[in-house]
């Protein structure tokens, strides 16, 4: 009988004993598939060139955090596998069959594990690829037909990626085999565990771990932008905490008498310590998978909610028009009318102020929207937002105090609180920060509140801007009178804002939220 065709009856008899280690292999493969479906299928063309840019993005950092956790995940299954068959191996070793024959019968059936998975998976991957497109769309709420629409390359980079891991699992299995003795083999199962030794190394790295970790939280809690290098730091500590920390407070249970002879404590202990030095890796893996599962899930029901919160400030006006230059606003007034029935309108003018800071140079030219008090008032009560007026008094504005409204445009915000601004060389203090709808995002800047003193100084050296929203029904058909507006505008001192457009361009943070759920 060829080699061959042992591993192949091996692999047909013992279907049974492995159906578990088979059947999540198949559901790996399922799962990384639909990713690598719809990440190259037309459905994602159908968002745009900038959502589809962000949103293929996001897959392709969501398909390598899960070929990562596959490839642990069959080296643990792999590992497992190999040690529960070591007696069996050993038995063809007993029998006069040579090492690397052994090996080779091995290596064999596990590829054969690994092709049947693989087939199996991508073509189960496939029939299910359009209804897990349908739910994704369906959740991010996109108005999308999706096809069954499946491209060779998905399939090829499925199969590749997996067979690829289970070749190095393969190989790594043979070279196992072929290194081991017949009396190891035979009494694999029998192997006593030993007590892990804890040397001077160990408390080298355990004291750097726990400095890594603690570098990494403190990192993130004074500058979050710093949250590339916290996940390396705090990574890199947590496979030290599992490895070399355990094992050096194992070490000192065990050396407390006290402690260790209390109970049944010498067999938790001793097992715990084995378990740990063994087995560190996985766990230290499932921690950072679990943390970074959690904090994915967070993630996608905060971007639902800044999304929404987007929205309303996108969509605050159907078509807003800013300007240096006087403009006819009753003009543009009349031709929104002919396309729904007028909600609201607002008509102001506002003062844009550069920053003065000379301290600090990337601070140096940035712009700002200034209000007087007296007009942020007036302003949310034309908007029909007067409920956050009661965020705010005049005393917050007294003297050199300001109110700083962070920019609607920004997502999420990772900066500190802002403790001052500088304008016209005049230092204003921050009495009070938050974020509220003024201008939508038609006005993209930060705005910043002074009493009306101030703001008449300021007026004096600022660019004063005309601005004119209006809100209507029926305003997804606003872009059949656009043009014939904006003839009558001068295009090179003016800015247009058109809600139902801008809202297309940040339609990926619904694809982050709906696939951040999976």
């Amino acid at each position: 009988m060829s080699v061959f065709n042992i591993a192949y009856n091996n692999f047909k008899n013992n279907i049974k004993v492995y159906t578990m280690f088979f059947i999540s292999m198949i559901f790996s493969v399922v799962v990384l598939s639909n990713f690598l479906i719809m990440m190259n299928g037309d459905a994602m063309k159908v968002l745009g060139d900038m959502n589809e840019e962000y949103s293929k993005l996001i897959l392709q950092v969501i398909t390598v955090i899960l070929v990562i956790f596959m490839f642990f995940f069959i080296w643990y299954a792999s590992n497992i596998f190999l040690r529960n068959r070591k007696k069996e191996i050993g038995i063809y070793a007993f029998m006069g069959l040579d090492s690397s024959v052994i090996g080779k019968i091995y290596f064999i059936e596990m590829m054969l594990i690994g092709v049947s998975a693989s087939l199996i998976g991508t073509i189960i991957g496939v029939v299910l690829s359009k209804f897990f497109q349908i739910i994704v769309f369906k959740i991010a709420d996109f108005n999308i037909d999706v096809t069954f629409n499946v491209s060779i390359n998905s399939i090829i980079y499925t199969v590749s990626i997996f067979m690829c891991i289970f070749l190095f699992m393969s190989i790594k299995g043979f070279i196992s085999i072929v290194r081991s003795k017949i009396v190891d083999l035979l009494n694999a199962s029998k192997k006593q565990e030993k007590m892990p030794k804890v040397n001077f190394l160990i408390y080298i790295v355990a004291i750097i771990s726990l400095v890594l970790i603690g570098y990494g939280y403190y990192l993130v809690n004074k500058e979050a932008t710093d949250a590339l290098k916290t996940l390396i730091l705090v990574c890199i500590g947590t496979y030290g905490l599992f490895g070399a920390v355990f094992q050096v407070v194992f070490n000192l249970l065990i050396n407390k008498k006290s402690i260790l002879y209390k109970g049944a404590n010498i067999i938790i202990i001793n097992n715990l310590a084995y378990r740990f030095k063994k087995n560190y890796t996985v766990y230290a893996t499932i921690a950072i998978l679990t943390a970074t599962t959690t904090t994915v899930l967070g993630t996608a029901f905060s971007m639902k909610k800044t999304y929404e919160n987007s929205q309303r400030n996108i969509t605050l006006y159907s078509l807003a028009i800013s300007s240096i230059e006087e403009f006819n606003s009753e003009e543009v007034a009349k031709k929104l009318k002919e396309v729904g029935k007028e909600k609201y309108s607002l008509e102001t003018k506002v003062l844009k102020v550069k920053s003065t800071l000379k301290d600090v140079p990337q601070y140096e030219n940035d712009e700002y929207i200034v209000l007087s008090y007296d007009n942020l008032s007036n302003i949310l009560k034309e908007n029909g937002d007067e409920k956050d007026l009661v965020k705010f008094n005049e005393e917050m504005v007294q003297g050199n105090n300001a109110i700083y409204i962070e920019r609607p445009g920004t997502l999420m915000s990772l900066l500190s609180n802002i403790k001052d601004v500088t304008l016209n060389d005049v230092k204003f203090n921050i009495s009070e920060s938050t974020r509220i709808r003024i201008f939508g995002e038609a006005l993209n800047y930060v705005t910043i509140i002074v009493n009306n003193d101030e703001y008449e100084k300021l007026r004096e050296t600022a660019t004063e801007i005309n601005f004119y929203g209006i809100k209507i029904e029926n305003e997804e058909n606003i872009i059949n009178v656009i043009e014939e507006i904006g003839k009558n505008l001068n295009l090179e001192t003016t800015q247009g804002f058109y809600g139902q457009y801008e809202l297309k361009t940040i339609e990926w943070v619904k694809f982050v939220y709906a696939i951040g759920g999976f």
